[in-house]
């Protein structure tokens, strides 16, 4: 590579990738691409055409999964017979896109959310519901304070969210079915009190966003529970938490969790007092085969691994033996690293920025804390292997080996509060509710 700099890609903004359709917190995309897919729906394309994608049960299957292992560079086959990538299809309004940002997304998860809020209500008024269109408009019509979704955004879900809805509905009230409650979405006791956190992390700083405070999409309230609890009034996070613990203890103030629901659903307690266990940090690992053959790098623990990489932006995704345990951003992985050692992460922007400007440097850079772990390659020979690496890669194993390196005889430390984070089993965490 030498001096020689490789070009960035240009990434558009509006391509629907295959990262995209995966995301985690934009369940209904996959949905929504696999239903399209099958129908024989056309896609918009970026170029502004329009395009049939024929169905493919491999590819079903990797959306399913959340891993492009094995699909290729163009996977996709129109009804005309191209091959195309997934970044040749346009996230449009119906993904999400479209000019309006991520709203299709909200959207979703507005719909989605205060579905359950209708499904829980309607299953407390009549145990015996067939969940009847008629029966969930009326419903509706007697909770238009409490949630913010339309009657139409409930009644027009897909068959996957409607059976979610069902089960859900019908699994809360196995558990909790000795109390009546009323159920939040966006109502305003919600709004004051997701307003009352804020105001306290902005001096506290202790989460980077309300959702890893309380990952709670949902409340369910006993009447007159409300205001009963110091909650509004607390001085502290750690005295919401109380508040907030005493009353989901008293099943007065449930705060809920969803999640798709599959075959078995059931409920967990997160937060209530029960001891934190972290995974037993084993090992950590540049890559499965060799380090100059992927991007990305592992922490292991008992029973869990957790990769490093960029995707496109840099995070760490948990995976379980039998489940994903979830994601961390950038912002997570430096704060633990920070934690552990005392200094932060160098972000991906800095880095691309020293790329770009003076490759050399960052190279030299890269092979004065690649020789750290391996002494035996010298440095013509590790420019040599990175030649033709893309800048992505680059930036992707640059960020793995620094943390790696950074955080030597602490890593537990990083498993544990990574660990946490995923989890939203933080020491200052709010207690809830998860469906899964």
């Amino acid at each position: 590579m030498g001096k020689s700099m490789l070009k960035f890609k240009e990434l558009n903004e509006t391509s629907l990738t295959f990262g995209e359709i995966v995301r985690a917190d934009r369940a209904f995309r996959a949905d929504l691409f696999i239903k399209k897919m099958k129908l024989g729906e056309p896609f918009e394309m970026t170029d502004g055409s329009t395009a049939i994608i024929k169905y493919d049960a491999g590819i079903e299957s990797a959306i399913r999964k959340g891993s492009a292992k094995g699909l290729g560079t163009k996977p996709l086959v129109t009804a005309d017979g191209e091959e195309i990538s997934f970044g040749k299809l346009k996230k449009s309004q119906e993904f999400g896109g479209g000019g309006r940002g991520s709203g299709g997304g909200s959207d979703n998860t507005r719909a989605t959310e205060s579905a359950q809020c209708v499904y829980a209500q309607l299953m407390w008024d009549n145990p015996n519901t067939q969940f009847t269109p008629d029966e969930l408009r009326i419903t509706h019509q007697k909770m238009t304070s409490n949630v913010d979704g339309s009657a139409g955004e409930i009644l027009l879900a897909d068959e996957g969210w409607i059976k979610s809805s069902i089960d859900g509905a019908r699994v809360l009230y196995k558990a909790l079915k000795k109390k009546t409650y009323s159920w939040h979405r966006g109502s305003t006791w919600v709004d004051a009190l997701e307003n009352k956190f804020k105001q306290l992390n902005r001096t506290e700083r202790l989460f980077k966003n309300l959702n890893k405070w309380s990952p709670a999409d949902i409340y369910a309230v006993a009447k007159g529970a409300e205001y009963k609890y110091n909650i509004l009034d607390a001085e502290s996070i750690a005295e919401m938490n109380n508040e907030l613990l005493k009353a989901f203890i008293a099943r007065d103030i449930i705060g809920i969790s969803l999640k798709k629901i599959g075959k078995r659903p059931r409920l967990m307690q997160v937060n209530i007092g029960r001891p934190f266990q972290s995974p037993e940090f084993t090992s950590a690992s540049y890559g499965k085969r060799d380090y100059f053959k992927a991007k990305d790098g592992y922490l292991l623990g008992k029973g869990i691994q957790m990769q490093f990489r960029t995707f496109p932006t840099f995070q760490c995704e948990i995976i379980g033996k039998k489940a994903k345990h979830g994601k961390v951003s950038y912002g997570g992985i430096s704060d633990a690293m920070q934690d552990a050692v005392g200094r932060p992460l160098t972000d991906k922007k800095t880095l691309e920025t020293l790329y770009k400007k003076d490759p050399d440097s960052f190279l030299k850079q890269y092979y004065q804390m690649y020789s750290k772990i391996s002494g035996a390659v010298d440095e013509d020979a590790f420019r040599k292997a990175l030649s033709g690496k893309s800048v992505d890669w680059l930036m992707s194993k640059y960020m793995v080996t620094e943390l790696f390196t950074a955080i030597e005889g602490k890593e537990q430390d990083v498993l544990t509060y990574l660990f946490r984070i995923a989890k939203s089993q933080t020491k200052a965490s709010a207690p809830h509710l998860k469906i899964q």
